[in-house]
């Protein structure tokens, strides 16, 4: 059994890297585990635990799936996080607009990966890069002061050309992402 999820890796600028900086040393004294910035990765599908005879079956669905998208253009420039304003759980980076090729492509993704038996989440798609996920909060007020104060402009633009089928492994410093396949965009899903 591999643990596996379906992601655009994305590589982080120089402006997303200050932000991070920032905001582990704005926020040192909280117990929050920050996304190394060689992970960051937008997922599309997490799959959970998968037997390895499953992985072909899976590669075919999201090569037809994909098949006629062309490589589309990303702009992550909007923060937020998951929870509430009171229990806040992940700190996130995404598009202020989703694209429609992005929400299109998402959509075929999310639909042929439901036929397979992996249903889909009821909670709308929202694209993001997990930049820390928090595991407690010593000063709630001092945390929403530095999150309200970030700027929302662009840290990252990027053009989008594959896909990657990625096996997750969980050890005590943090996940290890290793590549399974990766699927290129391209009108000819080739």
């Amino acid at each position: 059994m591999k643990r596996l999820f379906i992601a655009i890796h994305v590589s982080p600028e120089p402006v997303l890297l200050n932000l991070l900086e920032m905001l582990k040393t704005e926020l040192s004294n909280e117990r929050i585990n920050w996304v190394k910035p060689a992970n960051m990765h937008l997922t599309l599908k997490f799959l959970g635990s998968v037997a390895e005879a499953q992985i072909p079956v899976i590669n075919d669905a999201v090569r037809e799936c994909i098949s006629g998208f062309e490589p589309l253009a990303l702009q992550f420039d909007k923060t937020g996080i998951f929870g509430s304003r009171y229990e806040p759980r992940v700190l996130w980076l995404g598009p202020d607009k989703i694209s429609p090729q992005l929400h299109s492509l998402a959509n075929n993704l999310l639909d042929a990966m439901d036929t397979l038996g992996f249903i889909r989440d009821r909670q709308n798609f929202v694209p993001h890069l997990t930049l820390g996920r928090i595991k407690k909060l010593t000063d709630k007020q001092h945390f929403q002061q530095v999150i309200g104060n970030i700027p929302q402009k662009t840290y990252i633009q990027t053009r989008v050309d594959e896909l990657i089928l990625f096996e997750s492994i969980l050890h005590k410093e943090g996940p290890q992402y290793l590549v399974q396949q990766a699927f290129s965009l391209s009108k000819q899903g080739v």
